[in-house]
């Protein structure tokens, strides 16, 4: 068996190491009791205690490079010159050889590495080669030894050199390279910029001074004091520098993070609460109980037990506590001695003398003349008693126990007392022994609460049954969902949180309470989540930098005590991706005799878990975080060539049902090295994603092909042949998302492109496209044009479907420019295309659609309810949601032609509780606004138009967007605002003209009609102060001439429609001329245009608008 201190290999069945003397013993790491060296299992709980199963092990140091977080210590000596000047060279070699073996000593203490002497300074690295939580901690405790032993050598040189010796240290933390790494010849090897900051940090120290950077500050400043220093620059770095210096020890020294950051309240812990009041409540009643607080890294422990100390009254309970550290594990009871120090009120600085006198004056004052205490509670504080220096160690240990149970039992005398334990799984196993001595046979009126991670057993299963009285515990888990969104509703103060700040916590943080905290603040730090104008805002993209060092500590620490093998495993298990097929894995390895064994150790210690046995065994790293943390450490050469292997592996293992892992099978091959094979998936995931309506994923996989093909240097005719094909398809995505702006500039840009190197085919597929982009941004001119072209080389070439999609697309474009008639011949035309591709369900429903848009604009009413109840059927016949709610859109534009504006509204909803795509949805929206609007229904308006614009102004769809326009200016008006709500609508119809949408034009000059119509008969309605105020000036230049400009826009309107054949909009326009007629008593004239009105309805069959021209004929009497 190995000796723990010496390393010698002892033969079996020794129970002494034969090199150092040292007892042999197992310690269980389940119970932490010590068993004979040639025991299998733990004698006190029967936890099996064979080499082979602990795989959290510290392992033998890896000569592998990697990627790390570590802390950087830069120490260096001042006054080195002029001891150089003074002493002859041996006398400098002599003492820089003491300071250097010193320095050496305390490094080793902490368990850092010495990376480098130079000269008079000293390279040191924490988290080199096994990483640690608190690597930062460690670092400045080291370096504050080193300089309180240099300044300790100041009586013996001082004199001789002349000047005081003083070294003066940076501290940074940071990711670096490591090298090669031989302990023997102390050579690791490092690279990074963050050993050039530690460099720059030592620059800024004085001599004495110790000075950190923001990441060791941030995971540091629960232990020390800092001064914040004044930001610098570094030559070759925009950014500043941010500094601190560190000032002292804190007196109570706490490992909460993010003192100074945002804290959410305590979430999701309201039944552990519970427990523990209804405790202290007992223990108010004189009874005792004992806690365990047991959770993972970052559940909450800690903030358990602060908020539960927050809620209890220093009056009524003594609250008493002690911690561990993973700096001092390797301390024999140091638990006790931190909580020993808090309750006397012992300091870092305090002088042996005067740490003896607190000692013995606390002591006499719990137990008064039991003087025989002090010597072995002394021992702990390296103080020297002379009467217990020959006592042998079995008498030593059972008086010192006796002597601290005595103390303890004296505190929980004086009232009822909380003893609290925190992280007691980095306990020594003395302490751990000593600790369940005091409570084996517990009937003490206190409440002991020890805080661990679920690795460590605070009592054997034997001492439980004892103890099952008064023993409970709380296992705490990570927040549910919705615990985890109320968390960051409570960080961030507000119910309105980021969308892709969701998804990000969701899939990347989950619910580990730390984590989260860690990731906002990071966030704030970074100014990537932002507070603007009363809102919470990403500024840019979410990536892995969010994951911050202190999560990066408690992750890499873990991950160090792993074997090499097992941790070579998870690494590779980490390219894979969070979730990870056993057979790929098995595949990519080469150390596939150890594959079955790391995976179970490392389910056991709950990195991983299993997903899913069938089909295929598949894990699940535990946590999002841990991935990426392991993913990150490796080398991105190693990660490029692990990539292209788990593809090819991939497509071998899965070749029959790669439509699966198109995404996985891109992502690979992007990091991998094969472009073209990334692009290629990334078009199929695109396709597969349009296919399920799934936009948003689709157009990011388009374009994220689209980039990588389009910065590759040199490019072939294959590749042009593809960023061809790839336009074509991505098209289709941009035009579903109504991103027409996004569209003409990526179909502008490639025209030149298209028309020299696509086929005949694929040109007849671009133009069309091209043709919808301009009509859908309402530059109808270039829209007709573009697809006038497609449809020329379709006939051409005999291309069928081609002409049924240019024909079906200049249906809508010839009705909004006034040319009917050509409308209703390109719907016969893409009609009879579509009935040879029946199963084209985009063709054949949107020609059902487009041709019942052209009866709109004519007015048919009963032609549009016919295309609209044909278009229905075929959309449930294919079940088609897309094509069903285009024709509710349908149904919806025949009763609006009618004037039965109840029903409408009713059918444009239906429309928009089914749509799949925002082209439907926001113009069912647009047509809602309408109705709401003639309706006065004008809240309900706005509501429906306010999305419409938005989207409209950052995507091009100007189709909607205009005529959103229109009817936003018409609300202004009907709110008070005459002034904006007149421009707003004016040029809406100076745009409709400039575009040649004629029916856009007719129908902005009827709604502008009936504004000026209002103006004009509200003349003598009484309008409070406020109205007039806001509009005096538009008032007095409209208001004389408003029933003028009513009469000139009407007419507008009438001309227009009837040049166009709008028959139902010819109609409208008549009787509103009519009633506005009425209004100045020339009964004549309004008679002769609701004649009219009713002739145009007669023959359109608007049931409803009809009725109501009949009575407005009949009240003129």
């Amino acid at each position: 068996m190995k000796c723990s201190k010496c390393q010698f290999e002892n033969p079996e069945g020794k129970k002494f190491c034969q090199e150092c003397g040292l007892k042999l013993a197992l310690i269980c790491p389940n119970c932490k009791s010590e068993n004979l060296a040639m025991g299998k299992f733990c004698g006190d709980c029967g936890h099996r205690l064979e080499v082979e199963t602990p795989i959290e092990e510290r392992p033998n140091p890896s000569a592998e490079s990697e990627r790390k977080h570590v802390t950087i210590l830069f120490s260096d000596l001042s006054g080195y010159t002029a001891m150089s000047e003074k002493l002859d060279s041996e006398e400098v070699k002599e003492i820089m050889g003491r300071i250097f073996g010193e320095i050496s000593k305390i490094i080793v203490r902490y368990e850092g590495f010495i990376e480098k002497f130079m000269g008079d300074s000293v390279l040191a690295l924490f988290g080199v080669p096994v990483a640690h939580e608190d690597d930062p901690v460690r670092a400045i405790k080291a370096a504050r030894e080193i300089h309180e032993m240099v300044v300790s050598l100041n009586p013996l040189y001082a004199k001789k050199i002349g000047k005081p010796l003083a070294m003066h240290t940076g501290i940074n933390t940071g990711l670096i390279l490591t090298g090669s790494l031989d302990m023997d010849k102390n050579i690791q090897g490092v690279l990074g910029h963050s050993i050039n900051v530690a460099s720059r940090l030592l620059n800024l120290a004085r001599p004495g001074d110790i000075v950190v950077g923001p990441d060791t500050f941030n995971r540091a400043e629960g232990y020390f004091n800092f001064e914040r220093l004044d930001p610098t620059f570094s030559k070759r770095k925009t950014e500043p520098i941010k500094s601190y210096k560190v000032i002292s020890p804190k007196e109570d020294p706490t490992k909460t993070y993010r003192i100074s950051g945002m804290r959410a309240q305590l979430i999701g812990r309201k039944a552990e609460m519970a427990q523990l009041h209804e405790a202290v409540t007992n223990l108010k009643q004189g009874k005792g109980s004992i806690f365990s607080i047991v959770g993972d890294a970052g559940t909450g422990k800690s903030r358990l037990i602060e908020e539960i100390r927050a809620t209890l009254s220093s009056q009524d309970i003594q609250w008493l506590e002690g911690h561990c550290y993973a700096h001092s594990q390797n301390v024999p009871y140091f638990p006790l001695i931190d909580f020993l120090s808090r309750v006397w009120q012992i300091k870092d600085g305090d002088s042996s003398e005067k740490v003896k006198e607190k000692i013995e004056s606390g002591i006499k004052y719990l137990l008064g003349n039991k003087e025989g205490v002090i010597p072995y509670i002394g021992t702990l504080y390296s103080l020297s008693y002379p009467e217990i220096e020959g006592i042998g160690p079995e008498l030593w240990k059972s008086r010192f126990h006796a002597g601290v149970q005595s103390i303890f039992s004296a505190l929980i005398r004086k009232g009822p007392t909380v003893i609290c334990l925190e992280d007691i799984h980095w306990s020594d196993t003395s302490s751990i022994e000593l600790l369940r001595f005091i409570l084996k046979d517990f009937q003490l009126p206190a409440v002991f609460i020890c805080a661990h991670r679920p690795r460590f057993s605070l009592f054997t299963s034997h001492q439980l049954t004892g103890l099952s009285k008064v023993y409970q515990e709380i296992k705490l888990q990570d927040l549910s969902t919705s615990e985890t969104q109320t968390m960051v509703e409570s960080l961030l103060k507000t119910e309105a949180v980021p969308t892709d700040l969701k998804k990000f916590i969701q899939t990347k943080i989950e619910g580990n309470p730390f984590y989260l905290e860690e990731a906002i603040n990071s966030l704030i730090e970074s100014e990537t989540l932002i507070w603007d104008n009363g809102n919470w805002k990403l500024t840019k993209q979410i990536s892995e930098a969010v994951i911050s060092h202190s999560v990066q500590g408690i992750i890499t620490a873990r991950l160090d005590r792993l074997e090499r093998k097992t941790r070579r495993i998870l690494q590779e298990a980490s390219v894979i991706g969070r979730a990870f097929f056993y057979e790929i894995l098995t595949r990519i390895t080469d150390l596939k005799d150890v594959v079955d064994k790391s995976l179970n150790g490392l389910e056991r210690i709950d990195f991983i878990r299993v997903k899913a046995l069938q089909p295929d065994l598949e894990y699940n790293f535990k946590h999002a975080l841990t991935q990426e943390v392991v993913y990150n450490g490796i080398l991105k050469k190693e990660r490029q060539a692990l990539h292209e292997r788990i593809g090819q592996v991939i497509e071998q293992l899965f070749h029959d049902r790669l439509t699966e892992f198109y995404e996985t099978l891109a992502y690979h091959y992007k990091q991998g090295q094969s472009l073209l094979k990334a692009v290629d998936y990334l078009i199929k995931a695109g396709e597969k994603s349009f296919k399920r309506y799934a936009l948003d994923e689709s157009h990011s996989y388009f374009k994220e092909a689209f980039d990588l093909l389009s910065d590759k240097p040199d490019k072939t005719k294959e590749d042009e042949k593809r960023l061809i094909d790839l336009i074509i398809k991505w098209g289709n995505t941009l035009h579903y998302r109504a991103d027409y702006m996004g569209l003409i500039n990526l179909l502008r840009a490639h025209e030149t492109l298209m028309e020299s190197h696509a086929d005949r085919e694929q040109l007849v597929m671009f133009y069309s496209r091209f043709g919808l982009a301009f009509s859908r941004s309402n530059v109808l001119v270039e829209g007709y044009r573009y697809l006038n072209k497609a449809l020329q080389i379709a006939v051409e070439i005999g291309d069928i479907k081609g002409v049924g999609y240019s024909c079906m697309w200049l249906i809508p474009v010839c009705a909004d420019m006034g040319l009917i008639d050509e409308a209703i011949i390109y719907g016969e035309r893409a009609r009879k295309a579509a009935r040879c591709f029946e199963l084209d369900q985009d063709l054949s429903g949107m020609v059902l659609f487009y041709s019942a848009y052209a009866y709109w604009i004519m007015g048919d009413v009963k032609k549009t309810a016919e295309y609209g109840e044909v278009g229905l059927d075929y959309g449930r016949k294919h079940s088609d949601l897309r094509c069903i709610a285009l024709h509710y859109n349908a149904m919806g534009m025949s009763c609006s032609s009618a004037g039965d504006f109840p029903s409408a509204i009713d059918f444009y909803k239906k429309s928009i509780k089914v749509s799949t795509d925002p082209v439907i949805s926001h113009g069912a929206r647009t047509l809602l606004g309408l109705c709401y609007l003639t309706t006065g229904q004008l809240k309900d308006a706005q509501s429906a138009l306010e999305e419409v614009l938005g989207y409209s102004e950052k995507f091009g769809y100007e189709w909607v967007g205009t005529a959103s326009q229109l009817m936003k200016g018409v609300l202004l008006i009907t709110h008070g605002d005459l002034k904006q709500g007149v421009s707003l609508c004016e040029n809406a119809i100076r745009l409709y003209l400039e575009n040649r949408s004629l029916w856009g034009y007719a129908n902005g000059n009827y709604l502008m009609g009936r504004v000026y119509a209002k103006i004009a008969e509200g003349r003598g309605e009484k309008k409070d102060f406020s109205f007039l105020m806001k509009n005096i000036g538009f008032l007095i230049k409209t208001l004389p001439f408003a029933h003028k400009k009513a009469e000139e826009h009407l007419h507008i309107a009438i001309k227009t429609a009837e040049e166009i054949g709008a028959k139902s909009l010819f109609g409208q326009a008549y009787l509103e001329l009519g009633k506005l007629h009425k209004t100045k008593g020339k009964k004549e004239k309004a008679r002769d245009c609701i004649t009219n009105a009713i002739e145009a309805f007669e023959e359109c069959e608007a049931d409803v608008f009809l009725k109501q021209a009949r009575e407005a004929l009949a009240a003129l009497g």
